[in-house]
């Protein structure tokens, strides 16, 4: 039986042409492979998605009173004529952990570290804008920068720790 060559399915022609979208597609299919094991790399190392970073690197971390604190007290509060050992302007002294844990401020009349919760401090409150009492510290200088504001804050969140 002869078909009409409008229904005709086989001869040489149709495997060729067979042939050449099969090549195409597996070109296709080799370039999405390829665009897939692209997107997906990276350095080798990566176990999964990149943690999102800290927004605060600083709240996190542990402040010592001898690397961090003390230092900032002894060049910007506990200077003569201020709160050294020798004066303790306003019943303050910082010349020490010591001292500092058991200063009562006049002004507050209460410690001025509030171990645990700063911002029941008077130290961080007179070290931040406006405070509740008298004048920012230190007094008639440049404030503290917000860096050694947060480290204080810190200090005295992580239990003001004798470190």
């Amino acid at each position: 039986m002869k078909y009409p060559t409008s229904f005709y399915i086989g001869g040489a022609q149709t495997k060729n042409r067979i042939s050449i979208i099969l090549r195409f597609l597996d070109v296709i299919a080799i370039c999405f492979l390829t665009l897939v094991l692209v997107s997906c790399g990276g350095d080798g190392n990566s176990t999964g998605p990149d943690p999102d970073p800290d927004p605060d690197p600083d709240l996190n971390r542990n402040v010592s009173f001898s690397q961090d604190i003390s230092p900032i007290f002894q060049s910007s509060c506990a200077t003569s004529g201020c709160h050294d050992s020798g004066t303790q302007e306003s019943g303050v002294n910082l010349s020490s952990y010591d001292d500092a844990i058991n200063s009562v401020g006049n002004q507050y009349e209460e410690n001025i570290i509030n171990a645990g919760n700063p911002d029941e401090s008077p130290l961080v409150d007179k070290i931040e804008p406006d405070p509740q009492e008298g004048q920012r510290m230190p007094y008639q200088r440049d404030p503290l920068s917000q860096a050694d504001i947060d480290s204080i804050r810190a200090w005295i969140e992580d239990g003001a720790p004798d470190n």
